[in-house]
């Protein structure tokens, strides 16, 4: 039996879907150690939030790619799709959650 490798995309795809969740440990760590008093951008976190939100999708992608290539391991894209929908949920969670408290402001 032919022992198979993990292909370069599925590989990638992989460190794509990563690379939120270490950025978010990264901010955290940031924000405990060094908090900021006043004068903090509001724009610099929606920027960060949608440019996290593009690269999930992107390692979603590469996900799907590298699990329809034949003749490789398939391990670390399906990871890759895990993390990427599970990242991928959280904003599209809180939109819905939004969008429902402000259709309740309203009725009020």
């Amino acid at each position: 039996m032919e022992m198979l490798k993990h292909s370069k995309v599925g590989i990638i795809s992989f460190l794509v879907a990563l690379m939120p969740i270490i950025y978010a440990v990264i901010i955290t760590v940031e924000d405990i150690l060094f908090p900021i008093n006043s004068g903090y951008n509001m724009r610099l976190p929606t920027s960060i939030m949608i440019s996290m939100f593009v690269i999930a999708l992107i390692g979603l992608i590469l996900g799907i790619i590298a699990i329809a290539q034949k003749g490789y391991k398939k391990i670390l894209p399906i990871c890759s799709v895990i993390i990427s929908l599970l990242i991928l949920s959280i904003p599209i969670i809180l939109l819905v959650k939004a969008s429902i408290d402000i259709s309740n402001m309203k009725a009020t």
